[in-house]
């Protein structure tokens, strides 16, 4: 099988059950359970920072799944961004380095998640690009888990 570095696509949605729903019919897929996560979530260009209860869910086809969100939150993951394409995720080894990376580059960073204040980051999302884009890095070490999530349906050791 190849190795999928670009796995999945962000959405986030006002309500992400009907969201599931009308992608369900419209790409003919299948999603996870949603799952519930804590996330402090800092914006360096703003310097604003909060910390939300995020819920996603993962289509169960091949990569690149769509991921859906729901809107909450004062930041990225708010209503503003309801309705669109938030960003295409990527696999990352080394967050920091590509926090450096990005920066030696130009490229703004408009959020960085972390389990709380203080903790390493477990994903970056950049600002948009020229063309409006953003792109989500988001640790391998989440991999394992993400994979069992789409696998499986559920989400290991999660409460739903």
């Amino acid at each position: 099988m190849l190795e999928h570095i670009y796995y999945h696509i962000g959405i986030v949605a006002r309500d992400y059950h009907e969201a599931a729903e009308h992608y369900s019919k419209v790409l003919d897929v299948k999603f996870t359970e949603p799952a519930e996560s804590v996330v402090y979530i800092e914006n360096p260009e703003t310097q604003q920072a909060e910390t939300i209860k995020l819920t996603a869910m993962y289509s169960r086809n091949r990569p690149p799944y769509l991921e859906l969100l729901h809107a909450t939150g004062n930041g990225i993951f708010s209503e503003k961004n309801a309705g669109q394409i938030l960003y295409f995720g990527i696999w990352e080894s080394d967050i920091e380095g590509k926090i450096e990376e990005l920066k030696q580059q130009g490229i703004g960073i408009e959020a960085i998640l972390r389990s709380e204040p203080g903790k390493r980051a477990h994903a970056i999302i950049t600002a948009p690009d020229k063309m409006g884009v953003r792109i989500e890095y988001v640790s391998t070490l989440l991999r394992p888990v993400t994979e069992a999530w789409v696998l499986t349906g559920k989400h290991p050791g999660r409460q739903h």
